[in-house]
């Protein structure tokens, strides 16, 4: 599975950047090869009208989402891993949907065995670097 992405930020430490600070990318590409999605999920909040303040995880109706649906126009804006076993990873993304679903918040989860990340150019630091 590759998934797309305008920018990446790419830290300090990665090898491929001799920069000294975090730096973002132009297009990327995330290739999980060996993959399994082990859940999509789209956290809907169209019904809810009356709240001045939703809480996501409290308020909203959790829908199970086909992954190649979810991930067209998703912004992430967190990912974590939450296990290695031996060759084996499990990744979260959180992040942001498309306009289609109402730019609600969403996440999804994939187990893989290699991921291959690809990129052209570093451009410039990254937003949470000092300028």
């Amino acid at each position: 599975m590759s998934v797309f992405f305008e920018h990446i930020d790419v830290l300090s430490t990665h090898p491929r950047n001799s920069s000294g600070k975090a730096m973002y990318t132009g297009k990327a590409i995330l290739k999980f090869v060996d993959f399994e999605v082990l859940e999509s999920i789209l956290y809907d909040t169209s019904e809810i009208k009356s709240k001045k303040r939703i809480v996501v995880e409290d308020d909203a109706q959790k829908k199970v989402l086909d992954v190649s649906e979810l991930l067209i126009d998703f912004e992430v804006l967190k990912n974590e891993e939450l296990q290695l076993e031996g060759n084996i990873y499990v990744h979260r993304f959180d992040g942001l949907t498309s306009l289609k679903y109402n730019a609600d918040f969403g996440y999804w989860i994939i187990k893989y065995r290699t991921l291959i990340i690809e990129w052209d150019d570093l451009i410039d630091m990254a937003w949470f670097e000092a300028r």
